[in-house]
């Protein structure tokens, strides 16, 4: 009770805590009695359980919400034992004298000390979860909105609001802009992964940068960023390197020959030429088999055009094909060459345009000009089977003859 002068009394209960202080057990509500000490107030213990190894990866998503639930979880937790031993000490209309002149509760102190611990365990934490996942620079983001008390969705949507959060993947700021849907934080690192365990197995591992240095790390993050955001999966990625690679940089001399007469792109370019997000897929498969095209007739000394080549690309006609067929071509043209000249006057011309439709599209336009070339050559000589080839007048058109192999 207070005295006259005003102070209190020096009989009033001792302060609750002295060294490590405990709470005491919540009171009954029948008795009102001031429960005895027994039961701890918040430990500090670890409120986010590290990920495990194993078993699948948790999304970005579901590792924040997690953390963020936790945390929440536990401050009511802690609230409730301080309301709890707030009642215990003080009954209604009385100060107990459980604080010091001009001082704070030794429970309480103790309390905002043991939340304030477990708050930077949180985040200690929650930065190791961010650092698993490469996203360290995200971690200080988090811990000032953990701070600041917000909730796990309005952390969550401030997050995704974030400077340093459109940064690091910007990828899905591109595709948001090109009306594309966005992908998860985990789907965009896969893609990530992806891309550069492609690049490394095919010798190309620094085409993105070589992000040792931060600013290096942010620089290849946004070139693989360019790449995301124009919705290249990993499979067509793949798909772009190997051609690119594979079918040009380590074809025959012929082929690189072709298709850097065809589109002007050397081997130190060929990387970056196919893995342009701009150029379709498709367009830069049948770019590549016109290169093989145009190398197989450049190999068996024949003019090759990219228009040419890339007419019997879209056909459908391989590398194989190609091969095979300008082999035939390159034998019968010269003698084909030499008697449409010889019939010019009539009209009859068979040239490399011709035998390229005859041989590789089957055209029967093309095939009627051969067939009357040879029909001609007949007709020259009676076309008597009895007129030996010692008979011709030169010794071209013996071999040239309808005897011969045109």
């Amino acid at each position: 009770m207070a005295t006259g002068g005003g102070k209190k009394s020096t009989a009033s209960k001792p302060p609750a805590v002295i060294a490590k202080p405990t709470a005491p057990a919540p009171a009954t509500k029948s008795s009102g009695a001031t429960p005895k000490g027994g039961g701890k107030a918040a430990t500090g213990s670890k409120l986010v359980q590290p990920v495990k190894k194993g078993g699948g990866t948790s999304s970005f998503d579901k590792q924040f919400a997690a953390g963020m639930k936790q945390i929440e979880a536990d401050k009511k937790k802690l609230q409730q034992l301080l309301d709890q031993y707030n009642k215990g000490l003080v009954s209604s209309g009385e100060d107990t004298g459980g604080e010091d002149e001009g001082g704070e509760d030794p429970a309480l102190a103790y309390a905002k000390m043991q939340d304030e611990k477990a708050r930077q365990d949180a985040f200690a934490l929650l930065r190791d979860v961010f650092n698993s996942y490469g996203l360290s620079e995200l971690s200080t983001e988090i811990e000032s909105y953990m701070k600041q008390g917000l909730g796990t969705a309005e952390a969550t949507l401030k997050l995704k609001l974030s400077n340093a959060y459109k940064e690091r993947f910007q990828g899905n700021e591109l595709r948001r802009a090109a009306g594309l849907n966005v992908i998860s934080e985990a789907e965009y690192l896969d893609l990530e992964n992806s891309y550069s365990e492609t690049l490394k197995a095919y010798g190309l591992q620094d085409y993105f940068g070589v992000g040792v240095t931060p600013n290096e790390r942010k620089n290849r993050q946004k070139a693989i960023a360019d790449v995301i955001g124009k919705d290249i999966s990993a499979v067509e990625f793949k798909e772009r390197v190997s051609t690119a690679v594979d079918r040009v940089k380590m074809a025959d001399p012929a082929t690189k020959s072709a298709f850097q007469q065809f589109y002007g792109i050397g081997e130190a370019d060929l990387a970056r030429y196919f893995l342009d997000p701009t150029k379709a897929l498709v367009t830069l498969k049948e770019k590549a088999t016109a290169a093989e095209i145009g190398g197989a007739a450049i190999g068996q000394g024949l003019p090759a055009t990219a228009a040419s080549a890339e007419d019997l690309a879209k056909f459908g006609i391989s590398r194989e094909q190609a091969q095979v067929g300008y082999s035939v071509i390159a034998e019968e043209l010269p003698t084909a060459t030499k008697l449409s000249q010889i019939y010019d006057e009539e009209g009859i011309t068979y040239n490399q345009a011709e035998a390229e439709q005859a041989t590789f599209k089957q055209l029967a336009s093309a095939k009627r000009k051969k067939e009357q070339l040879v029909e001609r050559e007949k007709a020259a000589f009676q076309g008597s089977s009895g007129v030996a080839p010692a008979g011709l007048k030169t010794t071209y058109l013996r071999q040239s003859s309808s005897a011969g192999y045109f």
